[in-house]
């Protein structure tokens, strides 16, 4: 199953954030261009964890992080496909193609997750008491944000360098809720493998967030660069990027080779 979805995220993660031409001609719902690029941004990401996950089959810490993961983002996308069905041209062969796959992760991760749901939320490891705490922050602050815009998207999409639709916000929030459980999971399960992987999952996704933007800005001119909100946006998104850095570096440190 993740060898499959590795596949499947390199060709449409790629397509969307390196051919956004190629990729929203043919993609499900239609797209602007700031979308198209973040939508990459998050299934490349999405790629880390799993080839992670596939290179590392027998270090049982990686599943009990990447699996609730996992299925928190494909359970949020696919409930929300569900809700805003109205989104999708049933006529096309690839709404079918959107749903079926999402089903079948939905159902392949709540597998594993049921198979692993003793060994899950068992402490493992001893983590430095400040990363401890901020982890614990992350989490919160990545829950809180998720939610509103799960269920206030326009209230907390509102907070956006560029116009968001309802749909959008919701489909976003996958990606801060699992988030969410990744860093409240790290607290417990805090061995060195599992804080790398993280911290490599938070790199790529600022990098390729905020490459992203300033790539589409600097053809499209649409965002507001006076506005302080769209610099906080930014900056949140770097900040998780240097977060992801100092967490790769606390693992080496946690390695019984050091």
């Amino acid at each position: 199953m993740a060898l499959i979805s590795s596949l499947l995220l390199v060709l449409v993660g790629g397509s969307l954030f390196f051919f956004p031409e190629f990729a929203r001609s043919r993609w499900v719902w239609s797209l602007t261009p700031f979308n198209t690029r973040f939508l990459g941004a998050i299934y490349l990401t999405s790629l880390v964890g799993l080839s992670i996950l596939l290179m590392t089959r027998r270090v049982l810490s990686v599943r009990l992080i990447v699996l609730p993961m996992m299925w928190i983002f494909t359970t949020v996308v696919f409930i929300v496909s569900c809700l805003q069905i109205e989104q999708f041209d049933p006529a096309r062969r690839a709404t079918a193609i959107w749903f079926g796959l999402y089903a079948a992760d939905c159902l392949g991760s709540s597998y594993y997750l049921w198979h692993y749901r003793r060994q899950i939320f068992t402490a493992g490891g001893h983590l430095p008491h400040h990363w401890h705490l901020y982890l614990q922050l992350q989490a919160a602050f990545m829950g809180i944000y998720g939610f509103g815009l799960l269920l206030l998207p326009t209230q907390f999409g509102g907070f956006w360098p560029w116009p968001l639709d309802i749909f959008h916000c919701q489909l976003y929030s996958a990606i801060f809720l699992a988030g969410a459980a990744g860093s409240a999971l790290l607290t417990r399960q805090a061995t060195p493998m599992p804080l790398w992987m993280l911290g490599l999952i938070q790199v790529t996704l600022s990098s390729l967030v905020l490459a992203g933007v300033v790539i589409v800005d600097i053809a499209a001119r649409k965002i507001n660069w006076v506005s302080f909100d769209n610099w906080a946006w930014m900056g949140a998104f770097t900040l998780l990027g240097i977060v992801g850095l100092a967490l790769m570096s606390a693992a080496r440190s946690m390695s019984p080779s050091r």
